[in-house]
């Protein structure tokens, strides 16, 4: 089998190549920084970002720029990994080797991480997690990917100090295997396909647009060979998980998605086999009357989404393939419906509830009110955007759900001044005195207890000190 994309040019290795190839790593590394005599140890040591690194080039590139990286691989030594917590075990089978600081790595992500990357609150965690474990340590590549992913996750959620050489060495280790594989028959295999969609989220977490964009190109070039996004359906969590991370970069960069998928039939027969009744029409909704003249289409997907979240609410549990299979329908009719970040439509119930709907979505992605993995900013700025346009006229209570909605998923905290302000306006209109009555009222709307309510309360009692 032959194919015609490349991430990295690895076919050269001569001497003059590979120190081409060190330099270009290293490319913005001490800048702005002073140099001491390495014996000293007084300095810190460098550590190189992910942007440091071309990781994902076209065969286009400057073939001078896109030189094998093997030179500054670090070794890894003789410990197998066993069991690495109770309920979470690495498969017998894996035969990858892992430094002392990687397995630490990996227990700190499967004891803290997990919990935020799929919440207890809304799914069935362990039958999953392990099956994802298997395919993260499935080969070679994917332990490497794997490791530089969670290194970058670690950061994010403890606040510590990761080498992020360590990181960019797994990261260009992995590359290099996938490049190796791509002119054999394992070129589009599932693992491969993960590995470059892990890729793609390590991009979206250090905000390197054109590096994720390049590898999305690459994931549906790969996908296009197995016969387009249904040629993944024989494994439906490799296939709901690409999905989902084609959302997270249109709902980052306001591109296009290259995919599709609305399975909302298979996620309402889960939830009745749960035994959750849900509501049978938007005219039952108790959002109804303030949504009333929306747009039919946007009213399907108000109704879809207030079932799953009175679902939620009260107490059900989702396997999270079908969570990932929620998200990936509620996105794509949301993104198909109007992009983010184009002009504003010309309905302004229309506006308000399809970027509330939005924002609420992206909280059953990396993020838990205020904890966020990831940071949706085109989503927020669209948001404000909406409120700026003018909402003095619009139902209170809409505005008060459009505001706690915002809080809790896409608005950054240096804008939380601002949102006090719009909640105490909203709630001195609707005549809300206290917070049991606000919380009463957004509940008509699409709204997660376990996930909102915690942050929701938090800023009615912050609006409450400012008045």
């Amino acid at each position: 089998m032959s194919t015609t994309f490349l991430f990295i040019d690895a076919t050269k290795t001569d001497a003059g190549t590979r120190r081409k190839a060190r330099s270009h790593a290293m490319k913005g590394k001490n800048v702005g920084k002073k140099h001491y005599n390495r014996r000293t140890k007084k300095a810190k040591q460098s550590r190189p970002t992910i942007h440091d690194l071309d990781c994902a080039t076209s065969t286009d590139s400057d073939p001078q720029e896109d030189q094998s990286m093997q030179d500054f691989l670090l070794p890894i030594s003789p410990v197998f990994l066993h069991t690495i917590r109770e309920d979470f075990i690495i498969p017998m089978h894996l035969q990858t080797n892992a430094t002392p600081q990687s397995q630490h790595v990996i227990r700190q992500f499967l004891s803290e991480v997990t919990d935020c990357l799929t919440p207890p609150a809304l799914c069935f965690t362990p039958e999953h997690v392990n099956h994802w474990l298997s395919v993260l340590f499935s080969n070679q590549a994917a332990y490497h990917c794997t490791m530089a992913l969670m290194g970058t996750l670690n950061r994010y959620f403890f606040g510590r100090d990761v080498v992020n050489s360590d990181i960019v060495s797994h990261l260009t280790q992995a590359v290099v295997l996938v490049n190796q594989s791509l002119d054999t028959r394992e070129a589009t295999c599932d693992a491969n396909i993960y590995v470059v969609n892990f890729m793609i989220v390590h991009e979206l977490l250090n905000g390197a647009k054109d590096r994720a964009l390049v590898h999305l190109r690459g994931l549906q070039k790969m996908i296009e060979l197995r016969g387009g996004i249904v040629g993944l359906e024989p494994n439906l969590k490799l296939l709901a998980k690409v999905c989902k991370t084609d959302l997270d970069v249109t709902l980052h960069f306001g591109t296009s998605p290259v995919f599709y998928r609305d399975e909302m039939v298979e996620v309402s027969s889960h939830m009745a086999s749960c035994g959750f009744v849900g509501t049978a029409s938007f005219a039952s909704l108790g959002c109804y009357r303030a949504f009333r003249h929306l747009n039919p289409y946007l009213q399907q997907i108000l109704l879809d989404v207030c079932n799953v979240t009175a679902f939620f609410t009260q107490g059900y549990r989702m396997d999270p393939h079908i969570l990932q299979e929620t998200i990936a329908s509620f996105g794509y009719r949301l993104v198909r419906f109007q992009p983010v970040g184009v002009p504003l439509l010309r309905s302004r119930l229309d506006s308000i509830c399809h970027i509330a709907l939005t924002a609420l979505t992206t909280t059953l992605f990396f993020q838990i009110g205020r904890r966020r993995l990831m940071q949706y900013e085109l989503v927020g700025k669209h948001l404000k955007d909406v409120v700026a346009a003018g909402l003095e006229d619009v139902d209170p209570d809409v505005r008060l759900w459009l505001l706690f909605v915002g809080g809790v998923s896409v608005l950054p905290e240096r804008e939380e001044s601002w949102l006090l302000t719009k909640i105490l306006e909203a709630a001195r209109d609707g005549f809300i005195r206290d917070w049991e009555d606000a919380h009463r009222r957004i509940m008509h709307f699409p709204w997660i207890t376990p996930l909102h309510d915690l942050e929701a309360e938090r800023f009615w009692y912050s609006a409450l000190r400012m008045a």
